[in-house]
């Protein structure tokens, strides 16, 4: 990443994963300068749709209110007023709306798991990275704030967990498609103090 700030598009299918939100937030938050997160109402509302869809009987708080959340988080982010370039052969036509968008923002990075969707040229103003290789990047450009994050989470985690061993990061984001990034993570937590854990917040992350 370079020393400017690098504006970030996620794609719906990457908000949709909490797994995959919650990291990419909270390395926003504690990578401040490094990265800002980009958003539109499509994406939103996309995420939305398929929380819902796979989640009929959750309560507003948690669809709305994750809305909310992701709102006050990735503040100042949204992409608004963009067109779509009718002329252009896109791959899946359903994804026009994020190329076209990415354009319209001057965006640097495109974060998506289906980066074969978008128009195949050298030429795009903007990389398409799936999210693995994106939180790659992070680490590589801020090891120390993505320490930080593994402990909140394992904070956060161990306070929600009736159990002893809270949660295992490493294989959440192994399912949640960044295995490389998982044994970054897990190398981190063989430094994490755990009498952190004594004093674990249970704040949401994100």
């Amino acid at each position: 990443m370079s020393s400017a700030v690098t504006i970030v598009l996620v794609d719906a299918n990457i908000l949709y994963s909490r797994t995959l939100r919650d990291w990419i937030a909270l390395l926003q938050i504690q990578s401040e300068g490094l990265f800002s997160v980009a958003w539109t109402e499509d994406i939103m509302v996309e995420t939305l749709y398929h929380l819902r869809k796979d989640h009929p009987l959750w309560a507003d708080a948690q669809i709305a209110g994750m809305r909310q959340n992701l709102e006050k988080t990735f503040k100042g982010g949204q992409i608004s007023g963009f067109e779509i370039d009718p002329t252009i052969q896109y791959p899946d036509i359903f994804d026009a709306h994020i190329h076209a968008a990415a354009t319209h923002g001057s965006v640097d990075i495109v974060v998506t798991m289906n980066g074969k969707d978008f128009p195949d040229s050298d030429e795009l103003p903007y990389e398409i990275y799936h999210p693995d290789d994106f939180l790659l990047l992070v680490d590589d450009a801020n090891p120390e704030g993505v320490f930080k994050v593994c402990e909140q989470q394992l904070c956060y985690f161990h306070g929600k967990s009736s159990g002893t061993d809270g949660v295992d990061l490493p294989l959440s984001l192994k399912n949640a498609g960044a295995p490389l990034f998982a044994s970054r993570v897990r190398s981190h937590l063989q430094r994490v103090d755990m009498g952190i854990l004594k004093t674990a917040s249970t704040r949401d992350p994100a």
